[in-house]
This record gives structure tokens, sequence and C-alpha cells, in this order.
């Protein structure tokens, strides 16, 4: 087979891919299981037991946000409104979600640093408190 080499004009560009902040992803991953786009065991390793109990009872009482969302991408609005704790041991987000054209929701959520996981390293955020409205 013949071997393709770019022009000397062709312009090449390293991709680089850089990870989300923890608020925006789980803010991502929170949307897609209240709309029922992927399931509450999506989030299983990175919600407190606590705020799991709090998060299958949201899937249930929000059922809505599914149907709603039907046939629609829903998507975060703007950047999610971030307040660190004062230690930096946890955050606190709220954030406006476009369900479909002209319906717009909130979410808001307590993410915390566990202590350093075993074999060292920084700690994972955990969700301890969700609500969704």
């Amino acid at each position: 087979m013949p071997v393709s080499t770019p022009s000397p004009n062709a312009t090449v560009r390293a991709h680089t891919v850089t990870a989300l902040p923890p608020h925006v992803w789980f803010a991502g991953r929170l949307l897609d299981v209240l709309t029922g786009r992927r399931p509450v065991a999506a989030l299983a390793g990175r919600v407190r037991p606590e705020a799991y109990d709090c998060l299958w009872d949201l899937v249930n009482a929000r059922a809505d946000w599914g149907y709603v969302a039907r046939g629609h991408t829903p998507r975060l609005l703007g950047r999610p409104r971030v307040s660190p704790s004062s230690d930096g041991t946890a955050i606190e987000v709220a954030a406006t979600v476009a369900l479909a054209p002209g319906i717009v929701r909130a979410l808001a959520f307590r993410l915390e640093r566990d202590t350093a996981p075993p074999g060292g390293g920084p700690g994972c955020w955990r969700c301890t408190a969700v609500e969704a409205r």
C-alpha cells in the first residue's frame, strides 16, 4: 500500500484532552440520570449512600423530566455556579438545565473530596447531597 504524506502546507495539530472539572462532569451525568438517558447505577461510585437514596427518590419524583426531554437533548445552560468551602474540601453547585425548548429546570448538589484513596493520590469527589426542581 502506498503511504500518503502530508503536503508541506498541511497543518498538524496535536489533540489535547482536558478533564472536565468534577462539578461539570457530575452535573452532566446527573442530568443524564434524571432524564433517563443513563441508569442511576452510572453514579454508584460517585455518590455517598445517603445521597444515593435521595437520588433514587429524585429519579422517581422527576420521571416527567425524561418524558419532557424525549426527542430533545437536555443540556446545561451556561456554567454551573460553584461555591467552594473555605478549606477546599467541598463545593456546592447550582446549575440551570434546559430539558427542551422553553422548559428550564434547576439542579443543586454538594461534592466533597474523599480522603486519599488506597494507593495514594488525590481523593475523589463524592456527591453528598442532591436536589432537582
